[in-house]
């Protein structure tokens, strides 16, 4: 049965069910990042608020022990990042960056990675991960955060809602005992349980890009081998038309264009505005009718 703390917080008692024998272990592979923070293009705010954080982590001992923040946060060698935004907009680009900046590895998992058919495993998995994480000084990077950090169930009637308010708590004391550095991406940051965005230092929003940004996007999406055939004007009527696409959008949109090229014309062909009106003209109409 569930029962509440004082601070209000539901406590699950655990399963009294036997886990399953002989259920194989899993690895999580350690990573070196690849994503370089400056080929992140973002807003200036979600810029700020990164290097913020890197500051927290990088002057550690001059904010925590010689300004003395260690006195009105215990938890400061523990950094929980959540980056939110929707599907294309540089999340899981940033979560590795900042990785990189640190100069650590990185462990990459979603939840379908860790869940066990078995009961008792998944709990049993999630310590491992942070084990893992702690080992290695390895950066934890959740991808769809938020099919391990939503609501807690309120009514529990079956073992099922037992176990799945248990992976949550262990969860939550996992990230307490972890000293490292977590970061969480989810395109519905609006489904978290409150008690984990308590433990979350710094939630950084990731909006759609601006035309200038789309620009700056496009530009390093383009290949300089790729024999395009664009004026400045084609360039500036095909920002205008992508208003609303995410990162992952145009590349889309420059891949598309290109195959499009190739199909028509062989190695001897040009990219130009129509091939890439074409690409805008079909994601446009995808992301019209699949919304509805």
């Amino acid at each position: 049965m569930a029962k509440v703390d004082r601070s209000g917080e539901r406590k699950v008692s655990p399963l009294k069910i036997k886990p399953q024998a002989n259920t194989p272990k899993l690895v999580f592979p350690v990573e070196k990042p690849q994503r370089d923070l400056q080929n992140l293009i973002v807003a200036d705010e979600v810029a700020t608020q990164i290097k913020s954080l890197l500051s927290k982590i990088e002057n550690y001992d001059l904010l925590y022990n010689q300004f003395g923040l260690r006195e009105i946060d215990s938890t400061g060698g523990r950094t929980v990042i959540n980056l939110y935004g929707l599907p294309g907009t540089g999340k899981s680009f940033a979560a590795e960056a900042i990785a990189k900046a640190l100069g650590k590895q990185i462990i990459k998992v979603n939840y379908a990675e860790i869940e066990s058919k078995y009961v008792g495993e998944t709990p049993k998995n999630i310590k491992l991960l942070f084990k893992e994480a702690k080992d290695q000084d390895a950066v934890l990077i959740f991808d769809e955060a938020d099919s391990i950090l939503g609501r807690r169930l309120d009514s529990v009637t079956k073992s099922t809602d037992q176990a799945v308010n248990l992976t949550k708590s262990v969860m939550l004391l996992e990230l307490d005992n972890f000293s490292g550095i977590a970061i969480f991406t989810t395109n519905f940051g609006k489904n978290y349980d409150p008690a984990f965005l308590r433990r979350i230092i710094g939630n950084i929003e990731f909006p759609l890009p601006a035309k200038a940004a789309r620009g700056k996007i496009l530009a390093k999406l383009i290949p300089a081998k790729l024999p395009v055939d664009l004026t400045p004007a084609d360039l500036d009527q095909i920002l205008e038309h992508t208003e609303g696409f995410a990162g992952g959008d145009l590349l889309n949109v420059v891949v598309y264009a290109s195959s499009h090229a190739v199909e028509r014309d062989g190695a001897k062909c040009k990219v130009g505005l129509a091939d890439f009106d074409d690409a805008i003209g079909l994601i446009k109409k995808a992301k019209h009718e699949l919304a509805q």
